[in-house]
């Protein structure tokens, strides 16, 4: 199977309701991989996986838009909207001393907001990967960007980062064929996203 990444427009901004189109993509993208709808389960973790099929997948939404990834390998993605306000204490309390000095090391307080969403992005993707929790995000790899490069220490995993219509998003993939041979398909009138780094 070919990893894909599906990208779907929610026109809601209520949370119940983006889980609600989430689930939808993830069946649209079934009909168009599988044909069928595979068995749905959770692990004791609360992860959602297949249960009678080896392709993994993920969802995330935010604001108006859902995307969900699926590959051979495991995978995990996170979205965002770049313009959401950023907190230095987050940064503090869960970014390494690296990522806070490349924070600190942006030129305006647009650039150093649009470092922390993508580092947050990439450290979700990461976490939803593994099927941990927000928790964890201390225990992620020391994420930093240079030009279309992502650098990520102690870590065997592959990422991409992508962006769109004033979006940002991470993915996370256990295996390298997957993130360099990922599709995108735009289910509804989503807005294009393109590959920005990866590492």
């Amino acid at each position: 199977m070919v990893s894909r990444l599906g990208i779907l427009s929610t026109e809601s901004h209520i949370y119940r309701d983006q889980h609600a189109k989430g689930l939808e993509l993830l069946s649209l993208m079934e009909d168009d991989t599988f044909g069928r709808h595979p068995e749905r389960v959770k692990t004791p973790a609360g992860r959602p996986e297949y249960a009678d099929c080896k392709t993994d997948f993920n969802i995330s939404h935010a604001h108006n838009l859902v995307i969900c990834t699926m590959a051979d390998g495991r995978t995990g993605c996170d979205i965002e909207l770049s313009s959401r306000k950023v907190s230095t204490s987050v940064a503090e309390k869960f970014f390494h001393k690296e990522e806070l000095d490349f924070l600190n090391l942006a030129d305006s307080p647009e650039e150093k907001k649009k470092r922390f969403m993508t580092l947050w992005v990439l450290k979700e993707a990461h976490i939803k990967l593994l099927g941990t929790s927000v928790a964890n995000l201390k225990e992620t790899p020391v994420f930093q960007i240079e030009k279309n490069i992502i650098r990520c220490s102690n870590s065997s995993l592959f990422y991409a980062l992508y962006e769109g219509g004033g979006y940002v998003a991470a993915i996370a993939f256990e295996r390298k064929e997957d993130r360099d041979n990922l599709t995108i398909k735009k289910y509804s009138d989503a807005p294009d996203f393109a590959l920005t780094a990866a590492n």
